[in-house]
């Protein structure tokens, strides 16, 4: 079969598995006669003469994780049964442990080769070996050999990946295997597994997996009537054209940028590419779930090997096409999150802002996010909303199925799916204990945030929806240090109108009642775009068209913005700052921008209310250069992330290197040091604002070196008003400078030891 190119444009289609080889296979499970024994060796047959192989055996992992050969077309029956080898052994076990295909035309010569007197293997060269994977669960190995030193083409590989997807189905469904072998797969499924990614929101959350996929009814992997089944699916496509249609038809006042993502999500939906490679394998003998189902496997282990962004993006739109097809085929034309079980705790591969706030309810109790970059918008609302999260855990999304069992902690990034009692009860003292820290710090919200020796701090909130204004109150954060606007924008499906934007203003005003807000400018750009927004495609967005960048050369998105703003503030004092200042001259342009509408206002309204301008310092080049930036501004804030970011060139989205660099050391401590000293020289207020800042040891060190104002999550206020209670000033800033004297590569750990030694209050 020739190879041919979609519509959609990401390349060569895969040659499909061949049909003749599928349909073979559904006659064999097909037969009445003969045992689970019999079947299995006739598949091994099959596989071996379609992929012209001297040998193929399928083995298969038992529960004490030893890979047995089941089943040989070509080796020694003898062998059968009797083979059996670890995870760490020989080339099985290397495909086995790392879930990936491995070719190899010598097999002798890989460094993992194991040989194996009772297989009678001692003339073969060429090895091709392909994981037997469901739900992320490695169930077996497929293995095809040649005597000649073969390389197996791309067609032949996936072909046997193709099998193996298949293999995986009908091996857990008890369909190949004997009813003792069909309980052991079972357990394996079902096995507990641990795994530790990247904590996001504090918080323990125990309940049950709730998956975005739809609920797929029990279903046969292969066609008992081919031409059922394609129009099955035909009739199932053509539902889920005419729900997108109806979607743009619905509104025919969409803006155009709105309309033009949906369309773009039409094109995928009618895409022939697309329907053509679910109909072939249909066709070829699959179900049409299974067929969709193999679809939506292939663009997944793609999406996953795919770093641009733009490409990542279309396939999370054929991901969500997948899902309504699966819908459909499964009797739910429901297209919404649907009921959340009591105590569920969401697991996706993915997930934006506006999702999780479509599935907040009081039953949802913690987030698990296989993606690790990106997921910075979600995060925010999982921050606000006060549910655990925990993300950079793409293995645990696959494993877990829906209503199993789990536990998440938002603190450690630990994740337990199934977890043992043992792990229950362990896990039910550590929640227990978190709620009699939550009790103290409560205790403390109308208290002081003041060391020992009279030193006061300013504890202030971040925020950036309406729906974190309660927890200024129940904090007693002295104000709110930071309002992210761009949330606004970026939630929407097109850009708010001016007076979307000052009803918004003037309820988080409303909300602070006599406490201060400051509002940050939309930081828009880099990872912070929305659906409906448009612009140029760079190779490094962090450094590239955003913050405050964008905002000069979108001078209408500007000013709407800061109209917005001093609209809603009438009667009252109002602060804002700008993101990402780079230049004293990036400054002035802005304030020139306010002016203009401070004169509009006069005219149309009378005065104004009194503004005080502010600075974030997000780069280096604005940190060496504060002074001059400081005559431009009221007040300046430190953007500790960004800040770090750039410090280090360290993309703080990409694990590889965000956590190879701690903000705790030496030298950026160092540099922080000196901004403050520049920003209190030139007789301005400077305070840090930042996810870092919520870090115990890294506010102790930002105290040590002047700065005392701190803008923080909510959830760290408390923590941290204990631990500023605690401590007495002049012994930290003694400690501080005795440190910043050693060779030291990270203050953390010196600085955790001081911390304990002289009984500062850390998190529990």
């Amino acid at each position: 079969m020739s190879s041919d190119v979609t519509e959609t444009g990401f390349g060569p289609r895969l040659r499909p598995a061949p049909r003749a080889l599928l349909q073979r296979l559904r006659q064999i499970m097909a037969e009445t006669g003969g045992t689970a024994q019999d079947r299995l060796d006739q598949f091994a047959k099959t596989i071996a003469a379609s992929l012209v192989g001297d040998v193929c055996s399928i083995y298969v992992r038992r529960p004490d994780d030893v890979l047995e050969l089941f089943a040989s077309e070509g080796l020694k029956q003898s062998a059968i049964h009797v083979t059996r080898m670890g995870m760490d052994e020989g080339l099985v076990g290397w495909v086995a442990r790392r879930k990936q295909p491995l070719q190899v035309k010598d097999a002798k010569s890989h460094e993992a080769f194991s040989y194996r007197e009772e297989t009678g293997e001692d003339d073969l060269n060429g090895f091709l070996g392909v994981p037997i994977i469901r739900s992320g669960q490695v169930l077996g190995v497929l293995v095809i050999q040649n005597r000649t030193e073969r390389v197996y083409t791309d067609d032949e590989l996936e072909v046997a990946q193709t099998v193996a997807t298949i293999l995986a189905e009908i091996v857990a469904t008890g369909e190949l295997l004997e009813a003792r072998d069909t309980e052991d797969v079972a357990a394996l499924l079902h096995k507990p597994e641990t795994a530790k990614g990247s904590p996001i929101v504090a918080g323990i959350a125990h309940g049950i997996v709730f998956r975005r996929d739809p609920r797929i009814r029990a279903h046969p992997t292969f066609a008992s009537d081919v031409a059922l089944e394609k129009q099955k699916l035909e009739d199932a496509i053509a539902e889920v054209q005419k729900s997108v249609d109806d979607m743009i038809a619905r509104d025919p006042n969409l803006s155009g940028s709105t309309r033009e993502v949906l369309e773009v999500f039409r094109l995928f939906a009618y895409d022939k590419g697309w329907a053509r490679k679910m109909t072939e394998k249909v066709l070829a003998g699959l179900s049409a779930e299974s067929a969709v189902e193999q679809v939506q496997a292939e663009n997944r282990k793609k999406m996953r090997e795919v770093s641009d962004p733009y490409l990542r993006e279309r396939f999370h739109d054929l991901e969500d096409l997948t899902r309504r097809l699966l819908r459909v085929l499964s009797g739910d034309t429901s297209t919404g999150p649907g009921e959340l079980p009591e105590n569920a705790v969401l697991l996706a591969e993915s997930l934006g802002p506006a999702e999780l706030l479509e599935y907040h309810s009081p039953q949802l109790k913690g987030v698990v996010v296989g993606e690790a970059a990106g997921t910075s918008h979600a995060a925010i609302i999982a921050r606000s909303l006060g549910i655990p999260m925990v993300s950079g855990l793409p293995e645990i999304v696959d494993l877990a199925i829906a209503g199993d069992e789990v536990i998440i902690d938002g603190s450690t990034g630990e994740v337990h799916l199934r977890p043992p009692e043992t792990t229950r009860v362990a896990f039910a003292d550590k929640s227990r204990l978190r709620s009699e820290a939550l009790a103290h710090y409560a205790s403390l919200r109308h208290e002081p945030a003041v060391t020992k020796d009279g030193v006061r701090i300013e504890l202030q909130m971040n925020a950036g929806l309406l729906i974190d204004m309660p927890h200024l109150e129940e904090t007693g954060a002295k104000a709110v240090g930071l309002f992210r606007t761009e949330l606004q924008f970026l939630l929407g499906q097109s850009l708010p109108t001016a007076s979307a934007q000052e009803t918004l203003y003037r309820q988080i005003m409303d909300a602070a009642g006599d406490k201060p807000v400051i509002f940050r400018t939309a930081d828009i750009g880099s990872d912070k775009r929305a659906g409906y927004m448009t612009g140029p495609r760079e190779a490094n967005p962090a450094m590239g068209w955003r913050g405050l960048r964008m905002s000069l050369d979108r001078e209408g998105l500007m000013r709407t913005q800061i109209r917005a703003l001093i609209s809603a503030a009438r009667g009252r004092d109002l602060s804002f700052m700008f993101p990402l200042v780079t230049t004293r001259e990036e400054l002035i342009t802005a304030k020139k921008m306010v002016d203009k509408e401070l004169d509009r206002y006069r005219k149309l309204h009378g005065e104004p209310p009194k503004i005080r301008i502010g600075s974030m310092i997000e780069i280096p080049a604005a940190a060496w250069q504060l002074r001059e930036i400081a005559r431009e501004c009221d007040f300046l804030s430190i953007g500790g992330n960004d800040l770090a970011q750039f410090f280090f060139a360290a993309d703080r989205e990409t694990d590889a290197v965000s956590r190879r660099y701690d903000p705790l050391s030496p030298s950026f401590v160092s540099f922080l040091g000196r901004t403050v000293k520049e920003a209190k020289a030139a007789g301005k207020p400077i305070g840090y604002c930042g996810e870092q800042a919520g870090d115990s040891l890294m506010a102790l060190a930002l105290l040590a070196i002047g700065v005392e104002t701190l803008s923080v999550p909510a959830s760290a206020i408390g923590p941290l008003k204990a631990m500023i209670r605690s401590v007495t000033f002049g012994e930290l800033r003694d400690e501080m400078a005795r440190l910043m004297s050693l060779d030291l590569p990270s203050l953390r750990p010196a600085l955790g030891e001081w911390a304990a030694s002289h009984e500062v209050e850390m998190p529990r």
